[in-house]
């Protein structure tokens, strides 16, 4: 482990078992945190906490989904009686747009279950763990938004729609808790080569080459290049950082161009 601030505290890592949440989940645990993973996945969360354990962490796997109230403070209860006070929250539980069509011709459960996991998801965690954290002085809230909270994108309303929403959920918290010692921001990626990414790669659902021309840096990001800039989001030393919206996204949101030629793209590990 290595030595840092966040020694000793705890972490809730909302999707924490793959992609980036398990990228959280090993960056926090690296600096000492006691990580709880809460997924959907049983198996998945148990197997990802195992994998901390093993690597010298105190964790712990949690089921839950989201979107449900009672499983969610149940968890958040569970997590609370087993590590203790939450400290650290990374709220990155989510899901993908799953049909590419326009929204007037996509079921309303679609946009609907959009709002509930990422909106009402986060929103319920945070409820869950702020007072805590006011009682303690210290609290650390991480959401994750998107490229796309700043950008258009057809076929993906309810995606876009909750991760626009994040970005003021995440500034009305930063503001209303700022004097207590809490700090809120939200973290936007670009295109990262997950699983769940690369699966879609495969069945052709996403293009890899287009992303990764339409990206300044030439390439997808990658799940622990996210990660970092979230524990440093955890750290105590990151205090003077709230309400804010942090690309990391390699140039992708900065890019306003039509697509014009900028140089060979380097050598990709996919």
């Amino acid at each position: 482990m290595v030595a840092s601030g966040l020694a000793g505290r705890v972490a809730l890592v909302t999707g924490g078992a793959n992609g980036l949440g398990r990228a959280t989940s090993a960056a926090l645990a690296e600096k000492g945190c006691a990580v709880a993973v809460l997924d959907w996945n049983g198996e998945a969360a148990v197997e990802a906490a195992r994998a901390l354990a093993a690597a010298g962490a105190k964790s712990h796997a949690v089921v839950a989904d989201v979107a449900d109230g009672a499983a969610a403070e149940a968890a958040f209860r569970e997590v609370e009686a087993r590590l203790g006070p939450v400290d650290v929250l990374v709220n990155n539980a989510g899901i993908m747009p799953q049909e590419r069509v326009p929204h007037h011709a996509q079921p309303f459960a679609n946009f609907e279950a959009m709002l509930r996991i990422h909106v009402d998801g986060t929103a319920r965690f945070c409820h869950l763990a702020v007072p805590s954290m006011r009682e303690r002085g210290f609290g650390r809230i991480v959401n994750l938004a998107s490229a796309l909270s700043v950008q258009g994108a057809p076929y993906r309303l309810g995606y876009v729609t909750a991760k626009t929403a994040l970005v003021g959920l995440t500034r009305g918290l930063a503001i209303e808790n700022a004097r207590f010692g809490i700090t809120v921001n939200a973290i936007a990626p670009g295109y990262v080569l997950t699983d769940v990414h690369r699966r879609a790669i495969a069945i052709g659902k996403l293009d890899h080459d287009l992303y990764a021309e339409r990206t300044p840096l030439g390439r997808w990001g990658r799940p622990e290049e996210i990660a970092r800039v979230i524990a440093f989001l955890a750290e105590p030393a990151s205090e003077f950082v709230t309400g804010a919206l942090w690309p990391v996204d390699g140039g992708y949101t900065a890019r306003g161009d039509a697509g014009e030629e900028i140089g060979p793209r380097p050598e990709e590990v996919r």
